[in-house]
């Protein structure tokens, strides 16, 4: 009778430890799972704004190029001007 309550007791102990874990494996999955759903939730947003400047560079690849076109890049990015035009600088910030 004894060696059989000791044998109760171990089984016992074991599945106790067993279920342990496993509440602890399940607890460590549903955090992992929160952060990968994080995860996917700022990808998905940041795949959204790369959407957005491929439609605006797509936009701008179907535009016509004009001169109009031309002398506003190299104005406002090139930084070219007309001969004999002087560009002032305002370098006070508000």
């Amino acid at each position: 009778m004894q060696r059989r309550a000791n044998t109760n007791f171990i089984v016992r102990a074991a599945i106790a430890f067993i279920l342990i874990l496993l509440v602890f494996a399940l607890i460590n999955i549903q955090m992992k799972l929160n952060t990968l759903k994080q995860n996917k939730k700022s990808l998905e947003s940041l795949a959204e704004e790369v959407k957005d400047v491929i439609d605006e560079i797509n936009v701008r690849l179907d535009a016509p190029v004009t001169d109009e076109y031309i002398e506003r890049v190299a104005r406002d990015e090139l930084g070219y001007r007309r001969e004999g035009e002087i560009i002032f600088y305002n370098d006070l910030a508000n």
